[in-house]
């Protein structure tokens, strides 16, 4: 019995080991030379994953997306969370047409996992901080450069314009009709990349101009006044949200 048990645990540790050196799986998506599956060595960095999709010269990498499952569970909360508290705000009869809008825009919106990244192959390669391990179960998706900007959010119905480099946010925000209950005095800003940011555009807090992307999202938050004592934090939920949509890849 004694002399079966060292056996059994180098058993046990070869295959131990022999699982933590399995090979890792993701998937390419998009604008890229190599669609579909690809197999790493276990220990292989996101830049080995850029470079085995192979991203063309069509590819967006400002658009680029990282999506992996571990996000998924927060991801699906948050959304619950906005869901929630727009159908709360459906009940008040200051800002009742406003969220039921809010709330279909966001009902269909999918839940993807983004997790912000830099997936251009090279510049990742030299960027040791970006260059983080991948993962089983990745998913690069690299779209097309769009051309237009979009306006969502407390409007009577989304917009979308023609990008141009030299119009503003809040440019954008006033060609684009809005509800009685939507803010007058900030809105946000989701670039391509899955940033985001809010932005003072009243007389009393305006800020300086922010550069749009080509696909950025321009967030039209309802009033703070209105929202406060019922869901104080949805603004910042539902632009949170935003931030992990991805550019059309097809």
């Amino acid at each position: 019995m004694n002399q079966r048990l060292p056996a059994a645990i180098l058993g046990m540790m070869l295959a131990a080991s022999s699982h933590a050196a399995s090979p890792i799986n993701i998937e390419a998506l998009g604008s890229v030379r190599h669609p579909g599956m690809h197999t790493l060595p276990t220990d292989a960095r996101l830049s080995a994953a850029a470079l085995a999709a192979g991203p063309d010269e069509q590819a967006y990498m400002l658009g680029a997306a990282l999506l992996r499952s571990q996000a998924v569970p927060a991801q699906a909360r948050l959304k619950a969370g906005v869901l929630f508290d727009l159908e709360l705000l459906a009940a008040q009869s200051s800002t009742a047409e406003a969220a039921t809008h809010m709330q279909r825009q966001f009902q269909h919106m999918p839940v993807t996992g983004r997790a912000m990244q830099m997936l251009d192959p090279r510049p990742l390669e030299a960027t040791l901080a970006q260059n983080t391990p991948a993962q089983n179960g990745d998913r690069l998706v690299y779209p097309r450069r769009p051309d237009t900007v979009s306006v969502i959010g407390a409007v009577l119905k989304p917009c979308t314009f023609r990008h141009d480099s030299l119009t503003s946010a809040t440019t954008y925000r006033a060609q684009c009709p809005a509800f009685p209950a939507a803010n007058r005095d900030a809105l946000f800003v989701i670039q391509p990349d899955g940033s985001h940011q809010k932005i003072g555009i009243a007389a009393w807090n305006r800020q300086r101009a922010t550069s749009l992307a080509p696909g950025a999202v321009v967030f039209v938050p309802l009033a703070e006044h209105l929202v406060r004592n019922i869901a104080p934090a949805i603004n910042e939920e539902a632009a949170a949200f935003l931030a992990t949509q991805v550019l059309d890849a097809r």
